[in-house]
């Protein structure tokens, strides 16, 4: 049921054409005929192709095959990857029947004590702009714990003894499924954490655990970069640029969007696949019998990040344009990204912003809106005596996964399939929260810092632009835990000036009351001394307070630019305490009888705070 008036209509229509090279009958620029969209709120044009007369250049034909190893096969050219230090053992391979076993012995711990290694394949010089993803098919039942590529071995024994590692680059890591079964593991080849030179020489597959374990690789697939945009000419895709994900239209180049709309501005990132392939994105308007203006021309060869534009269309207000987006690169079949592009209009709406905060590990027994002793959230205290306070509300699942999972399908878990490994995926069947708002017009981002809550979910579905931080926070730069509410609220602050349209739906999912960290100034120290700095719930409740902080900033900046009195805040949480403070090395009892004390209704597990305001 729709609780809000419907506002008035916008004079924003957008007739969807895309001309180029191939044409549907009947249709062309300007024609009377073809498809008209009409926006009264922001208009996701990538998400109406099905709408649109397409043209563009074929997908290139002259793509690299992929490059595959079976492992129920000898592959004598994989070798165990020397350790740097002599007194290291190597990984040790042996073969089974259907795969390559990799195991990491008590000679193989480190000088922390850990075992580590891996192993490696030559490779004939290969440009890594050419390729995609490594794929990796592996099984095991032991408590291996990641999985990273590794790039190009380092040269000679002096470089090697300067640093602990044998390659000159990791790449992207992968959480190990440890119960038996066979899993996928698909990792980027483009990326890893340092700049690269030269060619692509050798590939590695390095683990960790911490204690001796072994992994069996069946197969490593590498994939030509240009191979998952071949099947289409044009298509849509969430596509990710320095850890933002954008739902995107992809086109190959040369290719032209046109739109015939009135609206105030345009809103988009360009994108491109190859860092040697650069692409020319322009955007010119052409009002009916005048010549066509440019607005907007840019060459852009950044592979690794988005960058955003706004076309500002606001002289054109009352004309009927032709909207042109063009891509011109010097390969014919060069893919460009069109990231998110959004048409908004002039006039306001009726309906409401909704801001879902969760508080990951959010416990309502520790909240004093709820009663606890401790003063840890005055801003929440104060929110929810302006709308709603729920008095029991527990989450689907004792932690983020599962009950993210539930919460964002309106599904029971066991219906969604149970949890099988790390990597599952909402059904596409079950339509989650991003995609009812999407399609109801809403502009949707996420800003989370838990993967749970997010990719390892299949939750990028149905948003326009998600920032997932926990990498950032985990691995570049050591960011404390503690600081992923600023961080999230600072991304949302960058997506509203770059899409200041409305109405939106933003999802926020901080982890500032997960892990052992402790609070920030002037919130350590809020409700225990120096001495007892390490006992965790001083150090639970200390974090809490900041997190509530943030949202009374993040409210207050609201209020300060007028979003406030039509912005819906739910505050939520995806369990209680004993998944964080597990986290830390303890767990919160409860008070209630053993004949009580299950799972779901314990607080420690399932109490989560629930207000509406």
């Amino acid at each position: 049921m729709d609780r809000y008036p419907a506002p008035p209509r916008t004079p924003l229509c957008c007739a969807l054409l895309i001309s180029g090279l191939i044409a549907m009958p009947g249709c062309a620029p300007g024609d009377s005929d073809s498809p008209v969209l009409r926006a009264d709120l922001p208009l996701h044009l990538e998400e109406h192709l099905d709408a649109a007369v397409v043209e563009s250049s074929e997908p290139p034909t002259d793509l690299p095959a992929s490059v595959e190893w079976l492992f129920e096969e000898e592959q004598p050219d994989w070798k165990p990857i020397a350790s740097w230090n002599p007194t290291i053992e190597s990984a040790r391979m042996t073969r089974t029947e259907d795969a390559l076993r990799v195991e990491l012995t008590e000679g193989t711990r480190n000088l922390n004590g850990e075992p580590r290694g891996g192993i490696y394949i030559d490779l004939p010089g290969w440009l890594r702009d050419d390729w995609s993803y490594v794929q990796v098919r592996a099984r095991t039942s032991d408590e291996m714990e990641d999985l990273e590529l590794a790039f190009n071995l380092r040269e000679g024994s002096g470089e090697a003894t300067d640093s602990p590692y044998p390659f000159r680059f990791f790449g992207e890591a992968a959480a190990v499924v440890r119960d038996g079964t066979v899993q996928t593991y698909t990792l980027r080849a483009d990326w890893s954490g340092g700049e690269w030179e030269g060619p692509w020489t050798q590939l590695g597959l390095w683990f960790a655990s911490e204690e001796p374990a072994s992994i069996e690789i069946l197969s490593v697939t590498v994939f030509p970069k240009e191979a998952a945009y071949a099947d289409a000419a044009v298509g849509v895709r969430s596509e990710v640029r320095d850890r933002v994900y954008r739902s995107a239209s992809y086109v190959h180049a040369p290719a032209r969007l046109e739109y015939r709309p009135e609206a105030a501005r345009l809103d988009l990132a360009m994108g491109v696949l190859r860092s040697d392939a650069p692409v020319t994105f322009r955007v010119t308007a052409q009002p009916e019998g005048g010549p066509p203006e440019p607005l907007l021309e840019e060459t852009y060869v950044d592979k690794e990040r988005w960058t955003q534009r706004m076309v500002d269309l606001s002289h054109l207000a009352g004309q009927t344009v032709t909207l042109s987006l063009e891509t011109d690169a010097e390969r014919t079949g060069t893919v460009a990204l069109w990231g998110a592009p959004t048409l908004s209009g002039h006039e306001p709406t009726e309906r409401p912003n909704i801001i879902f905060y969760v508080i990951d590990g959010g416990a309502a027994d520790y909240m004093s809106v709820y009663g606890y002793n401790r003063r840890t959230t005055p801003n929440l205290e104060r929110l929810a005596a302006e709308g709603a306070l729920f008095e029991r509300a527990y989450s689907n699942a004792s932690w983020t996964k599962p009950s993210t999972a539930s919460f964002m399908t309106s599904l029971q878990h066991s219906v969604l399939g149970g949890w099988r490994n790390w990597n599952d995926q909402v059904p596409e069947q079950s339509v989650t929260m991003a995609e009812h708002m999407h399609r109801a017009g809403y502009q949707t981002g996420v800003f989370i810092a838990n993967p749970n809550a997010g990719t390892l979910s299949g939750l990028q579905r149905g948003v326009d632009v998600m920032r997932e931080s926990w990498v950032q926070f985990a691995y570049f730069g050591g960011e404390n835990y503690k600081e992923s509410s600023r961080y999230l609220h600072e991304g949302f602050w960058d997506w509203r000036e770059d899409y200041p349209g409305i109405p939106y739906w933003t999802h926020f999912q901080t982890v500032d009351v997960h892990e052992d960290f402790p609070a920030l100034e002037p919130f350590a120290g809020l409700f225990v001394g120096p001495e007892q700095r390490t006992l965790h719930q001083g150090m639970y409740d200390e974090t809490m307070a900041h997190n509530d902080y943030q949202i009374g900033r993040l409210v207050e900046r609201l209020k300060a630019i007028g979003e406030w009195e039509n912005t819906l805040l739910i505050i939520g949480g995806d369990h209680s305490t004993e998944a964080a403070m597990d986290d830390m090395g303890v767990a919160i009892q409860d008070s209630l009888t053993p004949e009580w004390n299950h799972p779901i209704l314990r607080a420690s597990i399932s109490r989560v705070p629930l207000i509406f305001v």
